[in-house]
């Protein structure tokens, strides 16, 4: 099901990325090239941190540097402290959840969840 977010594409002209919540989940939304990708913002390490620093289609973790490609969910990069420590929240793994993202003809991003 869509889900319309109250973010205009205008944003992404001085960023790549942008937090947004839908059904109560944080989502990354991520502008690269002419594609818009959404991914779950919670890091399946310890889901300790959203993933705010994004490079391209890369993600990385602020708390501990794991690395995810925002197209698939895939970890591309193991953390760097304690890589073998288990999330804290049982229902996030790898891959994370990722979201189809569309533009309206108005200029607002919609996502299916």
């Amino acid at each position: 099901m869509w889900k319309r977010v109250t973010i205009l594409v205008k944003v992404f002209d001085r960023r790549n990325s942008v937090i947004t919540w839908v059904d109560n989940k944080p989502i990354l939304i991520v502008k690269y090239g002419n594609e818009y990708y959404g991914m779950h913002a919670i890091c399946a390490h310890m889901g300790c941190a959203l993933l705010t620093d994004v490079e391209g289609y890369v993600a990385t973790c602020p708390a501990h540097g794991a690395k995810y490609d925002v197209r698939t969910g895939e970890m591309i990069e193991k953390p760097q402290v304690r890589p073998e420590a288990p999330c804290e929240y049982e229902k996030l793994s790898v891959p994370l959840k990722t979201y189809k993202v569309r533009v309206t003809q108005d200029g607002f991003l919609e996502v299916d969840v």
